[in-house]
C-alpha cells in the first residue's frame, strides 16, 4: 500500500515539472483569464449572469447562444476560496481523492495492473498542474467523472457525481449517457433509470440557465460562430494528446492505441471500464463534428480514460492467460 502511494506521489511530482516551467501559450489562456475574472467578481458580491456576460463583452467574447456562457456551478464553488493558490490546492486535493478512489475500486486487481491503471489516469490529468488551469471547467468536471466511475458499486453515488460533472461542464453528458447505455446493456434497469432521470434534470437546469442568459442579452451582443465544424480526426488526435503518453506519438499510432484500449475495455473490462469506454468513445465521436481548431483542450475530459484498457490487453497477452 505504501509503495503504490509513494510511486503515485513521484508521478505527480514529475507531472508538476512542466507547470513550474509555465503553461504553453495557447488561446485557452484567454479563457482562463476570463473565468478567473468572473470568479473574482462573484467573490466581490456581483451576481453571476450580469458579471459573466459583462466580462465576456469586455473581451469581445460572444454571449449568444446560451452555450457560449458556461454554467455557474464551478464559479460559485471557486468563489468560496480567497485566491488562486487556495483554489489550486482544492483542485489538487480533489485530484488526489479521485486517484485514491480509483485505486480502491481496483482493490481486487493484481497490484501491478491496478497501479498501471492509476498511472495511465495520472498521465491524462497533468493539465491540473499548469498555472491557472484551475479556472478551466474541464479540470473539475473530469475529476468528478473519475470519482463517479470509481463509485460504480453504488449506483446512486455514481449517477450523482456524474450529474454534478455535467453541471460543471456540459460535455460530461457523454459519460452520464454512458451509464444509461451500459445499464441497459447489463439490464441494470435501476442504474439506467437513475441516470436517465439525471439527464432529464440536467436538461431542465440547462433550460433555466439559458433563460437567465437570454434575460441578459443586449442589442449588439456578439453571437458565437458555432461549433459544428466537422473537424474530423485531426481535432480528435489533438484532443487525445492531452494524455502525456500520447503527446509525442504520430497521429495514426495515437488512434490505434486508443482504439485498442477502448475495445479492450468493452470486451474485458468491468462496470467502470465499460462506462469509461462508452463515454470516451461517444465524446470522441462528437469531436469529429463539434469543436473549432482551438478547442483541442476539450480533450482533458477524456484524457484520463482513453488508455485504461492497455493493462487489460497486457493481461490477455501474457502466456498464463492464453487458452
Amino acid at each position: 500500500m505504501r509503495a503504490w502511494r509513494a510511486l503515485l506521489l513521484a508521478l505527480l511530482a514529475c507531472l508538476a515539472i512542466p507547470a513550474m516551467a509555465g503553461a504553453p501559450k495557447k488561446p485557452i489562456q484567454l479563457d482562463q483569464e476570463l473565468y478567473r475574472t468572473v470568479v473574482e467578481r462573484i467573490r466581490a458580491g456581483e451576481n453571476f449572469y450580469p458579471a459573466t456576460m459583462a466580462a465576456q463583452r469586455e473581451r469581445s467574447y460572444p454571449v449568444q447562444p446560451a452555450l457560449a456562457v458556461r454554467p455557474p456551478t464551478m464559479t460559485w464553488w471557486l468563489a468560496l476560496f480567497p485566491n488562486t493558490g487556495t483554489r489550486t490546492a482544492a483542485l489538487i486535493a480533489l485530484l488526489f481523492g479521485a486517484l485514491i478512489a480509483l485505486r480502491q475500486s481496483l482493490s481486487d486487481r493484481p497490484p501491478v495492473e491496478a497501479l498501471s491503471v492509476v498511472a495511465l489516469a495520472v498521465a491524462g490529468l497533468f493539465g491540473a498542474f499548469f498555472p491557472d488551469n484551475v479556472y478551466l471547467h474541464e479540470q473539475w468536471s473530469v475529476l468528478l467523472i473519475m470519482l463517479s466511475l470509481a463509485a460504480y458499486r453504488r449506483p446512486w453515488l455514481m449517477v450523482g457525481l456524474a450529474l454534478l460533472a455535467v453541471l460543471v461542464r456540459e460535455t460530461a453528458l457523454a459519460w452520464l449517457a454512458a451509464i444509461v447505455l451500459n445499464g441497459l446493456w447489463q439490464r441494470d434497469w435501476k442504474r439506467a433509470g437513475m441516470a436517465a432521470a439525471a439527464i432529464a434534470l440536467a436538461a431542465g437546469l440547462w433550460l433555466i440557465h439559458a433563460q437567465f442568459v437570454a434575460a441578459q442579452v443586449q442589442p449588439g451582443d456578439l453571437t458565437s460562430p458555432g461549433w459544428v465544424r466537422f473537424g474530423g480526426l485531426p481535432l480528435v488526435i489533438d484532443a487525445l494528446r492531452r494524455n502525456l503518453v500520447l503527446t509525442r506519438l504520430p497521429g495514426p499510432l495515437v488512434l490505434a492505441l486508443v482504439a485498442a484500449s477502448l475495445a479492450a475495455m468493452l470486451r474485458w473490462g468491468r462496470e467502470m471500464e465499460r462506462t469509461a469506454a462508452i463515454g470516451s468513445a461517444g465524446f470522441l465521436a462528437a469531436l469529429t463534428v463539434f469543436g473549432r481548431p482551438d478547442n483541442g483542450y476539450w480533450g482533458f475530459m477524456a484524457a484520463p480514460f482513453v488508455l485504461l484498457g492497455l493493462p487489460l490487453l497486457v493481461r490477455r497477452a501474457l502466456p498464463s492467460n492464453r487458452p
